[in-house]
C-alpha cells in the first residue's frame, strides 16, 4: 500500500491503516535477557516531555527532517542504522545484537548487526549461511535465501549445552531462523543452523526461546489477507492473531487462550513457567500460565510493542503514544522518526505497572524496544537511522 506524504493528515477512512502500518512493524517482543545482575531502577521522565504529546501539532510529533546525531536531554543517539527494531545483549556485555527491519509490508531485506557500547557505534557481524555441523530447527525446513533475509523480532539465549542460540523472525521466507553466535579469535559471527516454518499463512512478529529447545512466536494475522480487510476486522474487534508454540518433537501448536487483536512482543520468565505477550490493538500486556494455559494476569498499556525481561525479572515495555489521526512517519524517510513514546516497567507477579520514562522530540522517537543494561536503557526503533541510550537514574 502506498504511503502518504510525511506530513499528510490522515482521513477517518485511512487513519487505522496508518496506525497498523507503523505499529505492526515493531516486533518485535522480547525475551532478551540483559546481563545477569544488571540493575533496573526507575528512570525519571525528562523535563522536555512535560507537555503531553496530544497537545503538540502533528508536524512536531513526526518531523523527520535532518536531526543531528547529538545527545539531547540525556538521550545519546548512535546513528548509521536502518530501523534497529530489536536488541539483545551479547555474552560479555560489551556489545548488543541489533535487528534491522525492512520496510513494513514489503519484506525488504535488511541485516543483523552489532552495537559497540564503549564506542557508541554500529559494527558489522559476519553471517555464514552454509549449513555446518548439527542441525537445529525442523529437518525439512528449507534454507532461506540470504539475499531476502528480512529480520524482525530476535531472541538470544544460552542452550542447555552452553552454546549461544539466536532466533530471528525472517519475513523474507516468513519463518524462524536458528543461528549459533560464535566467538572466533575475538570476533563474533553468526552461523546459520536451521529454521522452522509455521503452518498456514503466518505473518510473524516476535520470538522467545525456551530452555527445552522450543520457542514461542507471535502471529499477527494471516499474511495473505488484504491489509484493508485486516484493518476492518481488527477495528471490529476480531481477534485474528495468536501465539505459536514450537517443539522439536511435535512442531507447531497454537497456544491455548492466545487468540488476540495483533499479538506483538513476547517474552518468557527465567523458569519458562509464564509467558508475557503484548497485545498491540488490545492496549494491554497479558500473562499466560504455561501449566494451565490460562491468562492469569494483565495490565493496560497503550499500543505495547516489544517486551524485555531484566536480570531481576521485571518487565520493560515500549509503548507508542502517537495519535495516528494526526499523521505518521513515511516509509524510508531520512533521519529519525520523532513520534512520542513511553517506557513501562511492571512487576511480573502483581502485574502492577508504572511509566518510568516518556519522551517526545529530538533526538529519537517511536521506540520499539527498551533494554536495560549496565545502568543505561538502550532504545531501538522500527523507523529511522538511529538507536539511542539514556542513563537509568
Amino acid at each position: 500500500m502506498p504511503n502518504p506524504p510525511r506530513s499528510e493528515t490522515l482521513t477517518s477512512r485511512t487513519f487505522v491503516l496508518a496506525m497498523l502500518t507503523i505499529v505492526a512493524i515493531s516486533g518485535c517482543g522480547e525475551t532478551q535477557q540483559p546481563e545477569p545482575g544488571a540493575d533496573a531502577p526507575v528512570i525519571a521522565p525528562s523535563a522536555e516531555t512535560a507537555q503531553q504529546e496530544a497537545e503538540q501539532p502533528a508536524e512536531s510529533q513526526h518531523a523527520t527532517a535532518e536531526v543531528a546525531c547529538d545527545e539531547v536531554n540525556g538521550i545519546r543517539p548512535a546513528c548509521g542504522f536502518k530501523n534497529p527494531e530489536d536488541l539483545a545483549v551479547v555474552p560479555g556485555g560489551d556489545l548488543l545484537l541489533v535487528s534491522g527491519m525492512g520496510t513494513f509490508l514489503t519484506d525488504a531485506p535488511n541485516t543483523v548487526s552489532l552495537f559497540d557500547i564503549a564506542g557508541n557505534q554500529r559494527q558489522e557481524i559476519s553471517v555464514n549461511w552454509e549449513a555446518r555441523g548439527d542441525r537445529w530447527g525442523e529437518a525439512d525446513c528449507s534454507a532461506p535465501d540470504p539475499a531476502r533475509f528480512s529480520p524482525h523480532g530476535i531472541d538470544l539465549m544460552t542452550r542447555a549445552d552452553g552454546r549461544h542460540q539466536l532466533l530471528v523472525v525472517n519475513h523474507g521466507d516468513e519463518q524462524i531462523e536458528f543461528f549459533e553466535l560464535l566467538n572466533t579469535d575475538g570476533a563474533w559471527q553468526l552461523q546459520w543452523k536451521g529454521c522452522a516454518k509455521a503452518p498456514g499463512d503466518p505473518f510473524l512478529n516476535d520470538v522467545a526461546g525456551l530452555h527445552d529447545g522450543g520457542f514461542f512466536a507471535t502471529h499477527m494475522w494471516n499474511k495473505s489477507i488484504p491489509f484493508e480487510e485486516v484493518v476492518e476486522r481488527l477495528t471490529a474487534g476480531e481477534k485474528i492473531g495468536w501465539v505459536w508454540e514450537w517443539q522439536p518433537d511435535t512442531g507447531f501448536t497454537k497456544l491455548e487462550n492466545s487468540d488476540e487483536a495483533m499479538p506483538n512482543g513476547i517474552a518468557v520468565n527465567e523458569d519458562n513457567s509464564k509467558i508475557f505477550v503484548n497485545i498491540y490493538m488490545g492496549n494491554k500486556t497479558i500473562r499466560i500460565d504455561r501449566a494451565s494455559g490460562e491468562v492469569d494476569g494483565e495490565f493496560e498499556v497503550k499500543n505495547p510493542d516489544n517486551i524485555v525481561i531484566d536480570g531481576e525479572g521485571k518487565l520493560w515495555v515500549a509503548s507508542h503514544l502517537n495519535d495516528p489521526v494526526e499523521g505518521r512517519c513515511a516509509d524510508d524517510h531520512a533521519g529519525p522518526c520523532l513520534l512520542p513514546f513511553e517506557i513501562i516497567k511492571a512487576d511480573p507477579d502483581t502485574m502492577e505497572a508504572e511509566v518510568v520514562f516518556r519522551h517526545s522530540g529530538e533526538p529519537m522517537g517511536y521506540v520499539t524496544v527498551a533494554l536495560p543494561h549496565r545502568g543505561r536503557l538502550y532504545l531501538g526503533t522500527a523507523s529511522g537511522d538511529r538507536m539511542a541510550s539514556t542513563e537509568i537514574r
